[in-house]
């Protein structure tokens, strides 16, 4: 049964620096999260036919938002070179960017970023809305492509920023974490985590205002918002109060709830924002995520939380591997996982990021789909 904390019923309608060291408990976590480490068991999907995109049942009018949308998806990538926010010197960033596609459906897909290279976009329904996605520590752009990849069939654009520092194979094998942050790239990479989400907003906004021969034309920047996993999903509530042209924020299995300093960022936010946990988290238990819940102030006038008891932390992602609490065969399945995730993630970002009210309904915590999840909403003063 969902469960409303804040609200008995539903209506129808300088932070940046200041986090560095809530960022650098959460790395300090993470060690368990390493994609290459020894897997007994895992969970992996590959990316949805194309032709599966175009059969897309309808609810209330509109597209379901638990199944792929009616476009196919193209991906490119474009290069920024941008200062360090501590230091000055340049750091090129190669964004990975997802976008509506006028693809074949039997186009060849990228098998690592599930989309068809540099495809002809679908100019006809833009420009898209934008949402700009950072990956979690020890991972890269394109390790939660199953939410992104889905987000572009539903007509948004989506620019994953490279994290540089705390990327895949950023930290030596065998890791030693308390070592890697002490290292001057690392305490770099965190401190630049949140300016890089912006600029790789503006730097989309420029590339769809410009001659760009895919982005031209197709990139609405004003409707924009962020989303992000584990250490990527700390990063997204930072720039989300830091910058207000994010008109929502989506933050998946976020480290570390229960630090102070990442509690004063989410009291700073003042959009629409949904929260995503595991009941089986091993980073972060639910007592914690519901007190990041209540952390966000009064000025957010509405806010969900959707935690899926039976998933861990890495449920957010393309890959779970055991031993990693979560990744079990009795745990609950990516393929569900996936499409939970997708169902109430696309309808929010729907509503509050393309602006179409259509989707208020399909937001209602009543509309639980089975036992798998549970969804609080609450409102501001």
């Amino acid at each position: 049964m969902p469960s409303l904390l804040s609200s008995p019923s539903f209506p129808a309608r300088p932070v940046a620096l200041a986090l560095l060291a809530a960022f650098a408990a959460a790395l300090a976590l993470l060690d368990g999260s390493r994609p290459h480490m020894a897997v007994a068991h895992s969970q992996a999907l590959s990316p949805t036919a194309p032709d599966v995109r175009q059969a897309n049942l309808r609810q209330g009018g509109v597209a379901d938002p638990s199944k792929p949308g009616p476009y196919n998806v193209g991906v490119t990538r474009r290069t920024l070179e941008r200062e360090s926010t501590n230091t000055g010197q340049p750091r090129p960033m190669e964004l990975v960017i997802w976008y509506p596609s006028s693809a074949a459906a039997d186009a060849a897909v990228s098998p690592e970023l599930w989309g068809v290279v540099d495809a002809a976009p679908a100019r006809a329904a833009g420009p898209y809305p934008v949402v700009v996605w950072s990956h979690g520590a020890e991972s890269e752009p394109w390790t939660s492509t199953f939410f992104t990849t889905h987000l572009a069939t539903h007509g948004f654009v989506v620019v994953a920023p490279p994290h540089a520092g705390t990327r895949t194979n950023d930290c030596p094998d065998p890791c030693d974490i308390p070592r890697h942050l002490e290292l001057p790239r690392t305490r770099e990479a965190i401190a630049n985590r949140p300016d890089e989400v912006i600029a790789a907003r503006e730097h989309l906004a420029a590339l769809g205002a410009g001659p760009d021969p895919i982005l031209g034309g197709l990139v609405d920047a004003e409707r924009a918002g962020v989303a992000g996993h584990s250490i990527g999903a700390a990063t997204a509530i930072v720039a989300a109060g830091i910058d207000p042209r994010f008109k929502a924020l989506v933050a998946m299995a976020t480290v570390p709830s229960a630090e102070g300093l990442v509690r004063q960022g989410a009291a700073r936010v003042k959009v629409p924002t949904m929260l995503m946990g595991g009941g089986r988290d091993h980073l972060e238990t639910t007592l914690r995520q519901r007190q990041l819940y209540g952390a966000f102030g009064d000025v957010v006038k509405e806010r969900w939380l959707v935690l899926l008891p039976r998933a861990g932390h890495l449920a957010f992602q393309d890959s779970c591997f055991l031993p990693v609490a979560g990744c079990g065969p009795d745990d609950l399945s990516l393929e569900t996982g996936f499409r939970l995730i997708d169902r109430w993630a696309t309808a929010f970002l729907l509503r509050y990021v393309a602006g179409d009210a259509r989707y208020t309904p399909l937001l209602d915590p009543l509309q639980v789909d089975g036992t798998e999840a549970e969804v609080s909403f609450g409102t501001g003063a």
